[in-house]
């Protein structure tokens, strides 16, 4: 005789399967309790056999485990997503103090370009009150991982109860029902038949496991790793005002020693003469320019000696011519035994011995002015001063360049020599919000 009814209470239920979209039973009622589209078939069957065989290719219960484990990885991929959102403030915050501090560090590298007032607030606030606290935000982000790791694992291990557990998977295929309380128990004998006697249901157990160990496996979102990245970046830049104040230092003390470095000798070696031979040279030239006035003087006055003995001469010569002729006359005279007058010849010999004194008064004065002034002065030779002013004419430019540069501030200095650097340590001292370099700018080289 054939079954017209199969009675799943003759079973024993703890060896039936479980699960199923679908009633498993033999009449339509069950169907419409479901509250998913029913596929399996129902109606009256000899033994389960052949009602498992009648619904393994469409297997409803398959379908359900199928579903809760993609619903498991969606929700996974939710709370990434929420993760995700909620990181994004803290790797804002983290790009912020990155910005901050390449803002600083560009600041000190050029220096001249940060000057306007809006970069030199913003500069002054980071030096102030520091770039920004890494600790406190990764802290945060650590937290937001450790939640979604037990998200995680809450996940995984739902799924993972419901695989290993008969009676976790038997009470969420019945909880699938859309009254899981009308459910009888044949129809919750044959869901488990159904779920655990097909290849597809056996299959839809392991893919829980298997979803669950990828749930649980899962790696963070990729804003952890940007996050980490930017700390990292963030732990080797300035973060707190001790850290920019340090910072400015490093670029403030080389400047200051810089400064402090613009010594005469500094000048010297810039210019590249040999002060002492500068000096000697100098020296020489002034030795012989003060003594030229003196010599053209006393030349001068020689000069005019000579001339007035030159003129005195004049005088004894036409003295002479006329002692001559008044001579030549009186010889005459006494020849023809007549009167000589001598009057002229008398005039004409005193003259010459006027004129000869004073010559003589002349050449003493001669004397006393070569015998008065300095022999080195005497021996000066003009020829000779412009032979060593050739030679020493290098020296000599070079020489009254380094005097002239040594009479000057460094700040004169440098905006005469290098006003890029100037400008670079007039920059660095409104950063750092001092007046450290002013004493030293402001101090005369010499």
């Amino acid at each position: 005789m054939a079954i017209t009814e199969f009675r799943p209470q003759d079973q024993n239920p703890a060896q039936a399967p479980i699960l199923g979209e679908q009633s498993g039973t033999f009449g339509a009622n069950a169907q419409q309790r479901r509250n998913i589209n029913q596929q399996g078939n129902s109606g009256r069957f000899t033994n389960l056999q052949q009602y498992i065989q009648a619904n393994e290719a469409n297997n409803p219960n398959a379908r359900l485990l199928q579903r809760e484990a993609q619903a498991k990885q969606g929700e996974l991929g939710t709370k990434q997503a929420q993760f995700t959102t909620q990181a994004t403030p803290i790797k804002t915050g983290f790009e912020t103090i990155r910005s901050g501090q390449q803002f600083v560090q560009n600041a000190l590298e050029n220096p001249t370009q940060y000057v306007t007032p809006e970069r030199l607030q913003q500069f002054a606030g980071y030096r102030t009150s520091g770039v920004g606290d890494i600790e406190t935000p990764y802290n945060q982000l650590q937290a937001l991982r450790s939640g979604l790791g037990t998200q995680q694992e809450q996940l995984a291990s739902g799924l993972e109860t419901i695989k290993s557990i008969p009676t976790a998977l038997q009470n969420y295929i019945q909880s699938q029902r859309a009254n899981p309380s009308l459910a009888t128990r044949g129809e919750n004998v044959l869901d488990r038949f159904l779920t655990q006697s097909t290849q597809s249901g056996q299959q839809a157990i392991e893919g829980l496991g298997t979803t669950a160990t990828a749930i649980r496996q899962a790696q963070a979102p990729s804003i952890v790793g940007d996050i980490e990245s930017l700390r990292t970046q963030a732990q080797a830049g300035p973060l707190s005002s001790a850290d920019v104040r340090n910072l400015i230092t490093s670029q403030t003390t080389p400047e200051e020693e810089y400064v402090r470095g613009i010594t005469p000798g500094y000048v010297a070696g810039k210019v590249g003469v040999d002060v002492n031979q500068g000096k000697a040279v100098a020296e020489q030239l002034q030795k012989y320019q003060t003594s030229k006035p003196i010599l053209e003087a006393h030349n001068a006055a020689i000069n005019e000696l000579n001339n007035a003995i030159n003129f005195e001469q004049s005088f004894i010569d036409q003295a002479d011519k006329t002692i001559a002729e008044e001579q030549a006359k009186q010889i005459d005279a006494q020849r023809n035994r007549r009167r000589f007058d001598d009057t002229q010849l008398r005039a004409a010999e005193r003259t010459k011995m006027d004129r000869q004194n004073q010559i003589n008064r002349f050449r003493e004065q001669i004397q006393l002015r070569n015998q008065s002034i300095n022999p080195e002065i005497l021996a000066l030779d003009e020829n000779s001063y412009q032979q060593f002013l050739a030679n020493n004419q290098d020296t000599i430019n070079k020489y009254n360049t380094y005097l002239n540069q040594i009479n000057k501030t460094r700040e004169q200095y440098l905006q005469e020599n290098d006003p890029t650097r100037l400008s670079r340590i007039q920059a660095l001292q409104q950063l750092a919000g001092t007046t450290q370099f002013n004493p030293l700018l402001q101090t005369r080289l010499s």
